[in-house]
């Protein structure tokens, strides 16, 4: 069972570590302009917006105005260093993280600017990155070389956003034709989700929390967009496996190398968390909030928790994007407010 948000309770103590998390983070690494904007520094295209979907989670469990007006000032510093149109990024993933964070702001804010984004952006990939090549998927990059998951199972999440907002059926439709590729070529009989398909070399079956997480969120929208069994049995194998297989039921301590992975966890987080609160499943928040409280006990002294859960945090963490993980991993363990 998981707890209520209750006076006195545990879940009133998470709600303010989350609350000293975010904003101990934020004290860090945001640069708040005199012309309206911020950004996180120190970071560049992709993990800026994923730090974005950070924001829109602690909207999503507090509904606190800050988050609010933090969401505008991020966007608009975005748009000020990478302008309104993205098509010079040759990632189709890196487009659809902001889709993705322009579409959640969309729902929670109703600005038009921002479905005004989401809905440009999701076309221009969809069109540029959709083949018939392997039986369909959307690739990769503009080299149109690899159908990797990190396109693939946000694309499903994006598309399912702006079906919720739009109710325009091709986005639904989209969305399940996308998904059902991705299950055909990257998701294992054992709940893994594989890496990228290559044309010319075959499988990568690489895992990764990135991954498994997008893997899970997809699958959740689509069984309430849907109904269909599938898609939640889909969510919890992958689930399990994440939980029970890649960390033995223990702390995520690892993808802390490099400039993309040290983030992944929270992307993880997000979308299981979706499918503890929304699905019920509640066999996982144990293993959440153990993670969440290894986290917390190894911050270091600036209440920053780098993206090895089980280490002490340095006094100087290496980037923004590695600390952000643990920011997430503490929204969510605490319930949504409506």
């Amino acid at each position: 069972e998981i707890p209520l948000r209750l006076v006195g309770s545990e879940m009133c103590i998470r709600d303010r570590i989350a609350d000293k998390a975010m904003k101990s983070f934020i004290a860090r690494y945001f640069r708040d302009d005199e012309d309206g904007t911020g950004m996180i520094t120190g970071e560049f295209y992709w993990p800026r917006a994923e730090i974005m979907e950070v924001v829109m989670d602690a909207w999503d469990k507090t509904k606190d105005p800050y988050y609010q007006e933090l969401m505008g000032k991020m966007y608009r510093g975005f748009v000020k260093e990478f302008g309104e149109d993205w098509s010079n990024n040759p990632f189709n993933d890196d487009i659809m993280w902001m889709t993705i964070a322009c579409a959640r702001a969309y729902q929670a804010f109703h600005e038009e600017i921002y479905l005004q984004q989401a809905e440009k952006h999701f076309n221009l990939v969809y069109d540029r990155a959709w083949s018939d090549d392997l039986g369909g998927g959307l690739f990769w990059r503009i080299e149109n070389t690899t159908k990797n998951a990190c396109i693939n199972g946000p694309a499903v999440i994006a598309a399912s956003l702006l079906y919720q907002i739009t109710q325009n059926q091709s986005y639904l439709d989209r969305a399940i034709a996308i998904y059902d590729w991705e299950v055909k070529k990257l998701f294992g009989d054992d709940g893994a989700v594989y890496d990228c398909y290559n044309l010319e070399k075959g499988l990568n079956a690489w895992c990764s929390t990135y991954n498994q997480g997008t893997f899970i969120g997809a699958s959740v929208f689509l069984h309430q967009l849907t109904g269909g069994e599938k898609y939640l049995n889909n969510a919890v194998m992958a689930a399990d496996y994440t939980m029970e297989y890649m960390y033995k039921n223990g702390i995520m301590n690892n993808e802390a190398d490099g400039d993309d992975m040290p983030g992944f966890k929270g992307i993880l987080a997000r979308w299981l968390s979706k499918l503890v609160y929304e699905e019920n499943q509640t066999k996982y928040f144990a293993w959440m909030e153990k993670n969440a409280d290894s986290a917390w006990m190894h911050r270091n002294t600036q209440n920053l928790m780098w993206t090895a859960w089980e280490f002490p945090t340095n006094e100087f963490p290496r980037c923004a994007w590695g600390c952000s993980a643990a920011v997430a991993q503490q929204f969510a363990c605490l319930p949504y407010q409506k």
